[in-house]
């Protein structure tokens, strides 16, 4: 059995209960879950029968194999070494943790060490696969529009009250100053970046529709004159990330592999 421990005990590692109650997750043995907050984590070791983390420690103390983090790229960076010293492999939501690009080749070097892999859930993210042939092939554009509801906005320094009755550019620019003026919901965009062009090189365009309700992520990629690509995904909830994650589970043991 492969050891689960979960980071963030709200609606993404909720899915990844829930899956694994379902019998979707064979293979897999989740042994403890840790929040911040106390009622969240309890409640959800209660309902998988096991005794609560009253801290990330004691988490790791409990000899996980893969920890599946779901919190917010500022709590990820504050656990991330740690996790890696401990020589426990990751499955990360937050990808925003990894903008910076100094602090990126650094948790690479650090896995190097200690022999350890960190997955990147897709999420929302349309061909992961494609997007890192195309880089490997010589991307030469790498962009993603991104569409919200003023609502999505309205607790951002992005958000303008005509957002409310017009359709208005939030923001454009690279992917490295898109998650430093939203830095929990533009993870998507550093996770395309990271497979293309890099945080510098790839464009963020985050645009704000009236009545709009989910997110739209496009993600168009060229190689010159090779490869065009467009990749559309709507999502009307947040929950396909945390299904990417069981997706991704499965894959890790699967004979046939996606």
């Amino acid at each position: 059995m492969i050891r689960l421990g979960l980071y963030g005990c709200g609606r993404l590692n909720k899915i990844v209960v829930d899956c694994y109650k379902k019998g979707l997750l064979d293979g897999f043995e989740i042994v403890g879950c840790y929040s911040k907050t106390k009622e969240s984590r309890e409640e959800m070791a209660n309902s998988l029968n096991i005794k609560p983390c009253d801290t990330y420690d004691e988490l790791l103390k409990r000899n996980i194999d893969y920890l599946v983090e779901a919190a917010n790229p500022l709590a990820t960076k504050a656990i991330l070494e740690k996790t890696i010293n401990n020589k426990v492999n990751i499955i990360l939501l937050s990808i925003g943790a990894l903008a910076d690009e100094g602090y990126y080749k650094n948790i690479i070097n650090l896995a190097k060490e200690n022999n350890v892999r960190i997955h990147l859930a897709s999420g929302a993210i349309a061909g992961f696969q494609v997007l890192r042939t195309a880089n490997i092939m010589g991307l030469t554009k790498s962009s993603l529009t991104n569409t919200k509801g003023p609502r999505a906005l309205s607790k951002t320094t992005l958000y303008k009250k005509e957002m409310e009755v017009d359709n208005v550019v939030a923001f454009e620019g690279s992917a490295y100053n898109a998650i430093q003026n939203l830095p929990t919901g533009i993870n998507v965009g550093v996770a395309t970046a990271l497979a293309t062009m890099g945080v510098h090189d790839t464009n963020i365009l985050i645009q704000s529709k009236p009545g709009f309700i989910g997110d739209s992520q496009c993600i168009d990629i060229e190689c010159g004159e090779e490869i065009k690509a467009h990749l559309d995904v709507y999502s009307r909830t947040s929950d396909i990330a945390g299904y990417s994650v069981v997706a991704l589970l499965q894959n890790l043991i699967s004979p046939i592999v996606f």
